[in-house]
């Protein structure tokens, strides 16, 4: 398929919650040249909790709140934060030849933001972009993207935001205390907002879709058709529902070096955090007799090829934890096993490996 060719539109809008994310992972899996570009439209028949690649599910989300209110977890292919899905979002999925869309992440956001942004403003809602992948209103969060290279696909995911239930997210995270419960939800309440809020109205989903589409091809001057996945990519469904539902992915995946090491006399754990641009960088140390012996650097940014930060927690066990070395041996390793990292520098992460350092 060529640049000019048109664009595959998949309507899917009664998937299951594992569906939702499988359904890009399975086209981008069997992606060809002779594949066309194809834009997902999901929506899940029920709620559900989607953590990012990178982060640590126990860290972030309260499994226990989950099981209660009935929430499955899953883990997506792209980095990003953990958020709640439900049928108020339109899901909004590329999946691109990487040779018709910007070599640079940071551009590709800002193409695939586009559209987004237009027809927020057709309903009369100043929506803009807001480096390194936000839409906003204000001062307000309407939007978020993620990004990631799948297969032989370029992978781009976005969210049309009718209404969201902050409560039900809130009760999905992890938190210290109730009263810190509730002002995360109090937060997504202030700051993060919705077509509906700023219309003051519910706009029917399928007339804001055909607004986008008209956009889309505006934005890429490209027509669309509607389109169906191929027996090769629904069969593929199958293969990444069963993935995403396995417990190791979901515990254990997302290309993460796990610390895997008991943890014994003698043996100290090192945390650092920093919170740079393009998101939350985490890393945990295991230090035993001044050598690193484990290690897993984590967070919700994203980063291309996603595969890097474990690349570089490798690097640095098994050396000595002298924080000058480590830093030397990361902004190296940064240099050579990072292709793209929007918001995120190899000084970020070095950042928050000092942190690990710093008495607490």
């Amino acid at each position: 398929m060529t640049e000019s060719s048109p664009i595959r539109v998949v309507s899917a809008l009664e998937l299951s919650p594992v569906d939702s994310q499988a359904i890009y992972h399975a086209v981008a899996e069997c992606f060809t040249p002779d594949t066309p570009d194809t834009v997902v439209l999901a929506r899940p028949t029920s709620p559900y909790i989607c953590i990012g690649y990178h982060q640590d599910l126990d860290r972030e989300i309260d499994l226990e709140a989950c099981r209660r209110n009935g929430l499955p977890v899953y883990r997506r292919q792209v980095g990003g934060g953990a958020v709640y899905l439900d049928r108020n979002q339109v899901f909004v999925q590329w999946i691109f030849d990487p040779r018709h869309i910007p070599r640079s992440l940071e551009k590709r956001y800002q193409l695939y933001t586009q559209p987004l942004i237009a027809t927020y403003n057709s309903y009369g809602v100043p929506a803009t972009f807001r480096p390194v992948n936000d839409i906003h209103v204000g001062n307000r969060k309407i939007g978020g993207t993620g990004a990631a290279t799948v297969g032989s696909a370029e992978v781009m995911v976005g969210s049309i935001l009718f209404d969201i239930d902050a409560d039900a997210m809130a009760a999905a995270l992890r938190v210290d205390s109730e009263k810190m419960r509730d002002k995360i939800a109090f937060g997504i309440k202030e700051y993060v907002t919705t077509l509906a809020r700023e219309t003051g109205k519910v706009i029917p989903q399928d007339e804001v879709l055909s607004t986008y589409l008209h956009h889309l091809d505006a934005v890429l001057q490209r027509e669309h058709y509607f389109g169906v996945l191929t027996p090769e990519e629904e069969g593929h469904l199958l293969s990444v529902r069963e993935r995403l539902l396995k417990p190791s992915w979901t515990q254990n995946g997302g290309g993460r070096r796990v610390i895997g090491t008991k943890i014994h006399e003698g043996v100290s754990l090192l945390r650092g955090v920093h919170k740079a641009p393009g998101g939350l960088i985490r890393w945990i140390l295991l230090v035993e007799d001044g050598i690193v012996i484990d290690a897993t650097l984590e967070g919700d940014f994203t980063v291309v090829p996603a595969e890097s930060p474990k690349l570089l927690a490798d690097l640095i066990v098994g050396n000595n934890s002298e924080l000058g070395s480590l830093s030397q041996i990361v902004l190296a390793g940064f240099a050579e096993a990072v292709a793209s990292s929007p918001g995120v520098t190899a000084e970020d992460v070095v950042e928050a490996l000092s942190k690990a350092f710093q008495p607490n």
